[in-house]
């Protein structure tokens, strides 16, 4: 993965969770919304018109949030193979948002130290990348 993947992995993360969780509202509205308009009974795992084209329309959404799941998931196998402290600053900065500030008090480095490590891990990160991209090539 790029460092731009990187940077983006806590905005991917946090999109995710809203499409979730405006897919379980909008199933739930959806089929609340259809009960009370025949004023009939169903049944409750018996679905109705509207959630099945609710869920074909979504289906669309799930396929996309597997490909950015599948993303996440790759950034953090390559994060995994950093070396520390370098694997503890990526992770702390980009996974879990906090300040070099806050990372160089949780390593006990001075925060100029950690600005430089920061660096080293970004290129190292970079480094990764670009083995795993030269194994998919052969693999190809």
């Amino acid at each position: 993965m790029k460092r731009e993947d990187l940077k983006n992995y806590r905005y991917n993360k946090n999109w995710i969770k809203r499409q979730l969780e405006n897919y379980e509202e909008q199933k739930a509205i959806v089929y609340n919304i259809s009960q009370n308009l025949d004023g009939m009974p169903k049944a409750k795992n018996k679905p109705n018109y509207g959630l099945e084209n609710l869920m074909d329309q979504y289906n669309k959404i799930l396929e996309i949030l597997e490909k950015d799941q599948e993303k996440q998931n790759e950034i953090l196998i390559q994060i995994r193979e950093l070396e520390e402290p370098y694997r503890t600053i990526i992770t702390d900065k980009y996974i879990l948002g906090m300040s070099l500030e806050e990372i160089s008090i949780d390593i006990n480095y001075s925060y100029d130290r950690t600005c430089k490590m920061h660096g080293i891990a970004l290129n190292e990160f970079d480094k990764l990348d670009k083995v795993v991209s030269k194994c998919q090539d052969m693999s190809v």
